[in-house]
């Protein structure tokens, strides 16, 4: 062989180089690590600790944010549940509140994109894993196109999925609409709509008003103004519902009042199986409502058909809620009624 290309090399190939360089820059787990926790927990909880830190430093980074606060509010994707905490999720019922798919648009009441109804195809073949011989399961949705149609998905993607993994005897009910799980709901000319419908209905007004100049806007349609001018600034509209006091607008903590009386009702409707099983497509802000009142923090919009899990205890009285790894132990918090709830619209 020819000096000119030599048949063995010393230094390592560029794919092993780089791995080597990447190994170099991890951080030293054992310094940072006080307990005897496995090492997949302890490099979970410094890359979310790191990611937190990283985040301070974005130009609209909260003023008040402070690494502690950076800490606890970036979730780790873990979930450790202690052995007494296990014993006690024996015959919980497993509740999923599932975003819906990719839509065709928000400027109407559209349906499922291609790549959505893909998305809920997969999302419940996914489900199917945790079913066990025997299960019911209840497929429920919001009354919006884009709900319907991906528990429509769903469904499909289970009953494909049981038949691959042979999973005998689950008996899923129709995916049926149920009022509670409806998206929250704005006051808009002397009606509650979900805020698709709002939208539709303030296009209209708000270019009557312009064009005519006709007084005063009304109250409700500033607020609608104000939600849609986020959206179209490319912020957060769901941030902005859970902040501000809106007086047009259905509350977070009465959305969240709602779903829990959904979930209750249908737990309560079908006590006949152990191993029941509720699915709920519904929309991100009520999704994103419950599980920021169980956590304390804004957790982050969810994915389509990403789901929060919700593991009920037995009692009816205290469940788990797992939302992006982590889980958090909360009381339901339809089991107590302070007065300022009215209750004249309950189900």
């Amino acid at each position: 062989m020819s000096e000119k290309f030599p048949n063995t090399r010393t230094e390592a190939p560029a794919y092993l180089a780089r791995y080597l360089d990447r190994k170099k820059e991890k951080p030293d787990f054992k310094d940072r690590d006080k307990g005897e926790n496995p090492k997949w927990v302890v490099q979970a909880r410094i890359k979310a600790e790191d990611r937190a830190k990283n985040e301070m430093d974005y130009d609209d980074s909260p003023p008040i944010r402070s690494e502690g606060y950076a800490r606890v509010t970036v979730s780790p994707r873990e979930i450790l549940f202690p052995e007494s905490l296990k014993e006690r999720m024996s015959g919980t019922v497993d509740v999923r509140l599932i975003r819906h798919g990719e839509t065709q648009g928000y400027g109407t009441n559209a349906g499922l994109t291609q790549l959505g109804k893909w998305q809920a195809h997969r999302k419940g073949q996914n489900l199917a894993r945790g079913l066990k011989d025997g299960s019911k399961v209840i497929m429920i949705s919001a009354d919006t196109a884009r709900a319907r149609e991906s528990a429509v998905g769903v469904q499909e993607g289970l009953v494909q999925a049981i038949a691959r993994y042979n999973i005998e005897n689950v008996d899923i009910v129709e995916p049926t609409p149920m009022d509670n799980f409806r998206n929250l709901q704005v006051w808009c000319d002397g009606e509650e709509k979900d805020p698709t419908s709002a939208f539709i209905k303030y296009n209209t007004v708000l270019e009557e008003y312009e064009r005519n100049k006709s007084g005063d806007r009304p109250g409700g349609l500033d607020e609608i103004d104000r939600f849609w001018k986020v959206q179209a600034g490319g912020g957060d509209p769901i941030m902005y519902w859970l902040n501000q006091p809106l007086q047009f607008f259905e509350p977070p903590a009465i959305v969240v009042r709602r779903f829990w009386r959904g979930i209750v009702k249908l737990i309560n409707e079908n006590t006949d199986n152990l191993n029941l099983r509720v699915f709920i497509c519904t929309h991100s802000g009520p999704i994103r409502a419950l599980a920021t009142s169980a956590v304390g923090h804004d957790p982050g919009e969810p994915h389509n058909l990403e789901d929060v899990r919700i593991r009920v205890f037995p009692d009816k009285e205290h469940a788990i809620l797992t939302y992006r790894g982590r889980g958090t132990e909360i009381e339901v918090p339809t089991t107590n009624t302070p007065s300022w709830f009215d209750l004249k619209n309950k189900d």
